[in-house]
């Protein structure tokens, strides 16, 4: 039968069995990475897979492979689905523009859309997050425009082109109504903080600001009052933000996310009405962020609120539903790399030549106190560390309360631990703790850790190695991005470093293709602790993605161009690109 689900029109066939033949299939059962040829599934879940011929009589349709590849749904256990799919939402799209005159026809579009007085925001030029591979370096003017340029698209509304975490440092471009708005004239000094304002020959504003202005990770006061000044996130686009952006991972073969980073009730009730709606294209679990910080009107919790929301959070618990669950708390322990607040036992040098040692994003003992409330609750606790020093100070907090309270059996999970040695995983894996990471880090930021913090410092950056050989189950997330599972997949293997080629594949790093597929699928599904996903076995959940080529037998340098022909969420296809029978 057929039936819409939200936008996207899927299908499901009833109560028939459908054999999909003709190809490689990896059920990765157990973990293992053993090919078959057969698939079957019936009303949303696995029955069956065996080897060329042996399911043919118990189908009552087919699905002719021609030579491709299945592989288990992939689960993007750090995506930040919701925050950037709402926040591009509205936004004048902006990533593929080729010049000036690109740009002030497309913002002077929206402009006639837009009553006067109402701001019209664009999003940055360039791939998003990191801006390495296409940024407004590639304009045909090598830049981004002035205020006279922006002028043109409209004078009746104020105009800002986004700068976006985690670069530092970014610029902003404004144009004149946006900075009469502002308040940045001819009197405003050239810089505060860390943003420099640009002037012209007559001392006027140009409406490039540069520095430490991107609209979260900013940690600048001055960048924080004009962004609280400007309207850059909409509740309303809330829900349909983020059906745009469950197409968009449908489209990578993604069925299943793990959200455990920056959210709030407000943000989660967002899941929840898509949950409402039944508009859900992949399951969803999350937790909520018990601190306030990173965005430009944060604040550090006072006590007693503080305390409200943990409590908020243990009432409502949901481990049930096949769609939407809400696990638990997560905290952040220190700060982002490009701003210099990874913590770090030697100093290193900051976004602008400055020493620094990194800095919490929580303060220990409000750190402490969602720990051991996690503990008292016997909820799930997700512990966001970037740096040894981080883990050093996290370790000891996490070890005495186990020796009260057994959290070993709770299965908390390390966030990220961009940088960790040897002898901290085994305390971690000590502690009965999953592990979720992203090879964005080493991608995006590997050549500045190696200019800011030195050459040493690489050899416990991303240690994959180190997780497995431990016996944790280690999975990846996309985080700021390659957005492409199937390149960080590729990442995971080469651990390139975006722009430079260089290859920090050192004896830590180094781990074998099974391995890596597995981050998205079967040690995924167990750090998300969800049955039935990561896995075709028998009874599984139909989620599955179809792909052009083997991630496991194909060049290493061509799995993250990985086309991926059909993703199937719950017996729905969700994605298709129509090249299968």
């Amino acid at each position: 039968m057929y039936f819409t689900n939200g936008e996207a029109t899927c299908f499901r066939f009833g109560m028939a069995e459908l054999l999909y033949t003709g190809g490689v299939v990896y059920p990765f059962e157990d973990g293992r990475a053993d090919p078959v040829e057969e698939l079957l599934v019936r009303d949303g879940r696995v029955v069956a897979y065996g080897a060329d011929g042996e399911l043919a009589d118990r189908a009552t349709r087919r699905v002719a492979l021609d030579g491709a590849t299945v592989l288990p749904g992939l689960i993007d256990t750090h995506p930040h689905l919701l925050h950037f799919g709402s926040l591009a939402e509205s936004l004048v799209p902006l990533w593929d523009a080729a010049s000036h005159a690109d740009i002030v026809a497309r913002i002077a579009e929206r402009a006639r859309r837009t009553a006067p007085g109402e701001w019209v925001m664009a999003s940055p030029v360039g791939e998003p997050h990191y801006f390495i591979r296409r940024s407004a370096r590639d304009l045909a003017e090598g830049r981004l425009p002035d205020r006279t340029v922006l002028d043109r698209a409209t004078e009746n509304h104020p105009v800002v082109i986004q700068s976006w975490a985690p670069s530092l440092p970014n610029v902003l471009a404004f144009n004149s109504m946006a900075l009469a708005k502002l308040g940045i004239d001819a009197s405003t000094p050239d810089r505060i903080g860390h943003v420099w304002v640009g002037k012209d020959a007559a001392g006027n504003p140009t409406g490039l600001l540069r520095g430490s202005v991107t609209n979260y990770y900013s940690y600048d006061d001055f960048a924080h009052s004009l962004w609280r000044r400007i309207p850059f996130l909409n509740y309303d686009d809330l829900v349909p933000g983020t059906k745009t952006a469950m197409r968009a991972y449908n489209a990578l073969g993604v069925t299943s996310v793990y959200e455990n980073h920056m959210l709030d009730k407000p943000l989660l009730d967002g899941y929840r009405e898509l949950r409402r709606r039944d508009e859900l294209t992949l399951r969803v679990l999350a937790s909520q962020e018990a601190e306030a910080y990173g965005m430009p009107w944060s604040r550090p919790r006072e006590p007693e609120d503080f305390r409200r929301r943990l409590d908020s959070a243990a009432a409502e618990l949901d481990l049930t539903d096949d769609y939407f669950r809400f696990n638990g708390l997560s905290l952040m322990w220190d700060g982002t790399g490009a701003v210099g607040g990874v913590m770090m036992c030697r100093p290193y040098l900051g976004p602008y030549g400055e020493r620094t040692e990194g800095f919490h994003n929580i303060a220990p003992d409000k750190a402490e106190q969602v720990i051991r409330f996690c503990a008292e609750r016997r909820i799930r606790l997700n512990v966001a560390c970037m740096g040894l020093k981080a883990h050093e100070e996290c370790l000891p907090l996490l070890e005495a309360v186990d020796s009260e309270h057994d959290i070993r059996s709770l299965h908390w999970v390390l966030v990220h631990a961009q940088f960790i040695t040897g002898e901290q995983v085994r305390r971690y894996r000590a502690l009965g703790m999953d592990v979720t990471t992203s090879m964005s880090f080493a991608w995006g930021e590997g050549h500045l850790y190696a200019e800011r913090m030195g050459a040493e410092e690489l050899a416990d950056l991303s240690p994959l190695r180190r997780f497995f050989d431990a016996g944790c189950h280690l999975a990846g997330g996309s985080d700021w991005g390659p957005k492409n599972a199937f390149e960080h997949i590729q990442l995971a293997l080469t651990h390139e470093f975006a722009g430079s080629g260089h290859r920090n594949l050192g004896p830590a790093q180094r781990i074998n293709r099974a391995e890596a597929v597995r981050m998205w699928t079967w040690d995924a599904g167990k750090v998300l602790r969800w049955d039935g996903i990561g896995h075709l076995s028998p009874g599984a959940h139909a989620d599955f993605v179809i792909v052009d080529r083997d991630p496991l037998t194909s060049d290493i340098d061509d799995i993250g161009k990985t086309t991926v022909l059909r993703t199937v969420f719950d017996g729905r296809t969700v994605h298709d690109t129509g090249e299968l029978s």
